[in-house]
């Protein structure tokens, strides 16, 4: 029977004591002010990160290191494991995943990719559920095929206030950005199979209250037709917007005990910039 390890990176919102407890891998994703780099959560809170952007820093964002990758599947070949189940950053937004494939095939270790086509809260659930399923002694396929389905229906909703972050890391014109100010338009973004894992517009509405609701509207249609949702609500420092997301999922009948609150994980901070909310959904396994 083959010995599975569940490797992810920080774009899970994973901390590194929380993934020990659990007997999960997790590979700091890098984050670069200028010319210096910081290994993420290890060397970099989010919080820092945060407060960086407040002060209009602009950092970029790459795969874990080479040697870091190398280093963690090498031990756990040595420890005997002969599977990599990758549970990375969606390959839409990062190469973490063809880097963890092909540094496997050199070590002679199975490596199977899941896919999670998102990131924070998505991305950490499907983690969690794989290991569940390891350890419930599933191979890496199965455990695929069991997923799989959940992620296909699973999405996540952006809605993004700080244009001139957009501008400033080149997401967004200073044409266009100007004019979006101008019109009042709050752009709603959504990340998700469909996309291909890449952040893409979903819909640009005039004003913030009722892009909310536009948004949350939506939603909540995507969710009818899924049995059990689990739900998770996120932000960069903006709980107004989660207070109008949590109180459009009640009124719809969404428990509350369904629903997860956390923050944005920092690489996806620095492409949203502040005042950012999200919410993800997926169906319970």
């Amino acid at each position: 029977m083959e010995k599975i390890a569940v490797v992810t990176d920080t774009g899970s919102n994973m901390s590194f004591q929380e993934a020990a407890e659990k007997g999960i891998h997790v590979l700091p994703l890098q984050i670069t002010f200028e010319d210096k780099s910081y290994q993420d959560i290890e060397e970099i809170s989010t919080q820092e990160i945060y407060q960086r952007l407040k002060n209009k820093e602009m950092p970029k964002t790459s795969m874990p290191v080479y040697a870091r990758i190398e280093e963690c599947f090498l031990q756990l070949k040595n420890q005997d494991y002969d599977t990599i189940l990758g549970v990375p950053l969606t390959t839409g937004l990062s190469t973490t995943a063809s880097t963890m494939e092909a540094i496997a095939q050199e070590l002679g270790l199975h490596f199977v990719l899941l896919d999670c086509y998102s990131t924070c809260q998505i991305q950490k659930y499907v983690c969690l559920k794989a290991k569940e399923l390891v350890d419930a002694k599933k191979s890496a396929e199965e455990i695929v095929q069991i997923l799989q389905p959940k992620i296909q229906h699973a999405n996540s909703v952006i809605l993004v206030k700080d244009l001139d972050h957009l501008k400033r890391g080149g997401r967004l014109t200073p044409v266009a950005a100007r004019m979006a100010s101008l019109l009042k338009i709050f752009p709603i973004l959504q990340i998700n199979q469909s996309t291909q894992g890449k952040i893409d517009v979903f819909s640009k509405v005039r004003t913030e209250t009722k892009a909310y609701h536009f948004a949350m509207e939506q939603v909540i249609a995507q969710m009818k037709d899924l049995k059990t949702t689990k739900v998770f609500l996120i932000d960069t420092e903006y709980p107004s917007g989660l207070q109008q997301m949590e109180k459009a999922l009640i009124q719809a009948g969404m428990p509350k005990e369904n629903i997860t609150y956390d923050v944005i994980s920092s690489v996806i901070a620095v492409h949203t910039g502040m005042g950012c909310t999200c919410i993800q959904f997926i169906e319970e396994v």
